[in-house]
């Protein structure tokens, strides 16, 4: 794995707002979460910004932003090193835009974590490695199968306490962009080349 400087940059913010704030609990918690009203008065960051916020979960105050930084090193990793650091920073923005906004209006204010983000790019990489082995090669398709047991272990209440919804609209993000980057790839390559004469 090659990470690059946008999964570096990510990882290392995720961990500097999770002891900023001291894993959600203290005032700068409240000018990083989501608020529909305040994004449309101004303040913009609020639609990125709980991706990066990570909270005590299960007693144990390391376990979130740990397991979430894991994923997002190992799948950010090997997305930038093969597709290049503006194609993974672009996945991020619209995986954490998308994620933050159905969060939002599921959860309200109260839910964060890059874990949509990661959905996203677990979808992204098992499709696309349909076309690219060597995605399925680093990153097994066993891990698609077991995030999915996973997001549905929380819909149906075996595990509590997360956010299903960010998780399922990060994931159809994911494999939304893997399909329009394989059929947009495949259309210029059935295309008809033309005469240079």
């Amino acid at each position: 794995m090659q990470a690059g400087w946008v999964t570096w940059l990510i990882l290392v913010t995720c961990v500097a707002t999770a002891l900023a704030t001291w894993f959600g609990s203290n005032s700068l918690t409240n000018w990083l979460r989501w608020s529909s009203e305040d994004i449309v008065a101004g303040q913009w960051w609020r639609a990125i910004t709980p991706v990066f916020l990570h909270f005590n979960v299960f007693n144990a105050i390391f376990i979130h932003v740990l397991f979430n930084c894991l994923g997002w090193l190992m799948l950010g990793g090997v997305i930038e090193s093969h597709e290049g650091s503006r194609h993974l920073l672009l996945l991020f923005l619209l995986s954490a835009l998308v994620s933050n906004t159905v969060g939002g209006y599921f959860y309200g204010s109260y839910f964060g974590g890059i874990s949509g983000v990661c959905f996203a790019l677990i979808g992204y990489v098992w499709l696309r490695g349909f076309d690219e082995p060597e995605y399925h090669r680093v990153i097994p398709p066993s891990l698609f199968y077991a995030s999915l047991i996973y997001m549905f272990a929380g819909f149906f209440q075996i595990i509590h306490g997360m956010a299903d919804w960010v998780h399922a609209s990060g994931l159809a993000t994911g494999l939304l962009a893997a399909s329009l980057l394989m059929l947009t790839r495949r259309r210029w390559r059935w295309l008809p080349q033309r005469s240079s004469e």
